[in-house]
């Protein structure tokens, strides 16, 4: 089994300065998993997609970078199979493949087997990997895009009710996801989740490599001061000028936004994070057609101003949400994988709070753990990396991504209404416990309640 490194983390945590640090170290060469919020992958775009510069790479071959054209869609199955092929390569070349990056999904889909609805289908890994075209993916299906959400939601109850109880009636993205795996693969995505359930629980994890992952971990006191200020930094050193050429290529027609409205910062390139949240500003300059803020006619310099300020914090929330998620995947559907890899997949969580003590807390024993590793001598235990590890490494800690999809429903409050006049829907029991101590909640119970003893009042 060929071992590979894998370094993970949160957005602006070090990923790729520790993956250079492991590569120079251990001759290696880099291979670049960020193809989500952060699309690395796309040629150019340097700021909008967070890529390393070249200078900071000190000479580190990263691949599977900047190659794609923007309107280009860069699927999971493209990505593991090009990945594959790059781990084969460097392997046989005895250069070490160190995978690094935040889309824990492309990451995950390529360190096991059967994690994906494809292979789960049928199709081998074996199959997958000799495939070499780039055509459509099966999961594309037009004719559900021209849909609305509603027509959707009415065709997801039809052909899998199960998952059509967990989504809200809105949320078009889960509902066209459902649909288009029943599409592909003839089969309700719930069939498909208690099938892979079943599946691990009586094969466990199936890794496909022998692979030793490094989590950073930044604790977000810590860490949300950094990626504000990596927005301020994106800003000054030309973010403005991509999504200024991006939305002129737009405009001329040499790009086009993928889907409907709803859903068209939901695929490709228009996933990361920076583009749509200052739309709202590069909309107000268009319309009146500004090369200058301040020669505008009908909007003050001010007003300008205080709309980008709202993009910028917005562009800021949306990194920290990210990340919020990020680490979120990693506990909830990366480590339970990771237990029951019977050692096959490893993980140490290295703290990379603190900047400052890079080279002891990070890359230090990054260094010593990949080198006892790749030698076969004992490995040190993971929770004895501290506290911090040792809590976010628990088993305890992590649940079944299956389990959880399949334990998870929604709520319907019989009381509250909202704006729309439709009924408050909570999506799983957490949300449904925070609804119920809300303010909102308590106010309409008792309005509730008074209209009760109003209509049970005997008359006079």
């Amino acid at each position: 089994m060929r071992k590979i490194l894998s370094v993970i983390g949160t957005t602006g945590v070090g990923k790729s300065n520790l993956a250079v640090d492991l590569c120079r170290t251990l001759r290696g060469q880099a291979i670049n998993s960020d193809a989500m919020q952060a699309s690395q992958v796309y040629k150019g775009l340097d700021i909008i997609t967070n890529k390393m510069p070249l200078e900071e790479r000190h000479g580190v071959t990263h691949h599977l970078m900047d190659f794609l054209d923007p309107e280009d869609e860069y699927k999971v199955t493209e990505f593991k199979r090009d990945a594959t092929q790059c781990i084969e390569k460097l392997s046989n070349e005895n250069q070490l493949p160190v995978l690094v990056g935040g889309t824990n999904y492309y990451m995950q889909s390529l360190l096991w087997r059967n994690t994906l609805i494809k292979e789960t289908n049928g199709e081998s890994d074996e199959e997958e990997d000799r495939s070499r075209s780039r055509s459509p993916s099966p999961e594309i299906v037009p004719e559900l895009e021209v849909l609305e959400t509603p027509e959707l939601y009415d065709r997801l109850k039809q052909v899998d009710p199960i998952m059509a109880t967990k989504w809200h009636v809105s949320d078009r993205r889960k509902i066209m996801r459902s649909l288009q795996i029943f599409h592909a693969t003839g089969k309700p995505q719930s069939e498909i989740i208690k099938e892979q359930k079943a599946q691990k629980e009586t094969h466990g994890a199936q890794p496909r490599f022998k692979a030793l992952v490094f989590w950073l971990y930044a604790d977000p006191v810590a860490l949300y001061p950094r990626l504000d200020e990596r927005v301020d930094k994106m800003i000054e050193t030309g973010l403005f000028e991509e999504i200024k050429d991006l939305r002129r290529r737009v405009v001329a027609g040499s790009i086009t936004l993928p889907g409907q409205e709803l859903e068209k910062y939901q695929r490709g390139l228009w996933q990361a994070i920076g583009y749509k949240e200052f739309d709202p500003y590069f909309t107000a300059v268009e319309e009146n057609t500004l090369e200058e803020p301040d020669t505008s006619p009908k909007f003050k310099l001010s007003e300008l101003k205080k709309i980008k300020d709202e993009c910028t914090e917005r562009m800021k929330a949306a990194t920290r949400r990210y990340a919020r998620r990020q680490v979120q995947w990693i506990r909830n559907k990366f480590l339970p994988s990771v237990f029951d890899s019977k050692g096959d997949v490893l993980v140490y969580l290295l703290d990379a709070g603190d900047l400052d003590a890079w080279n002891t807390n990070v890359q230090q024993k990054a260094i010593d753990v990949a080198r006892a590793f790749l030698e076969d001598r004992p490995m040190p235990d993971p929770a004895s990396f501290g506290d911090v590890a040792a809590k976010m490494l628990s088993k305890s800690d992590a649940e079944d991504t299956h389990a959880r999809v399949l334990n998870w429903k929604k709520h319907v409050c019989p009381v509250c209404i909202t704006n729309k006049g439709e009924v408050a829907i909570m999506n799983g029991d957490l949300e449904w416990e925070q609804h119920k101590k809300s303010r909102w909640h308590r106010k309409s119970s008792k309005r509730k309640r008074m209209e009760e003893l109003t209509a049970n009042k005997p008359p006079l």
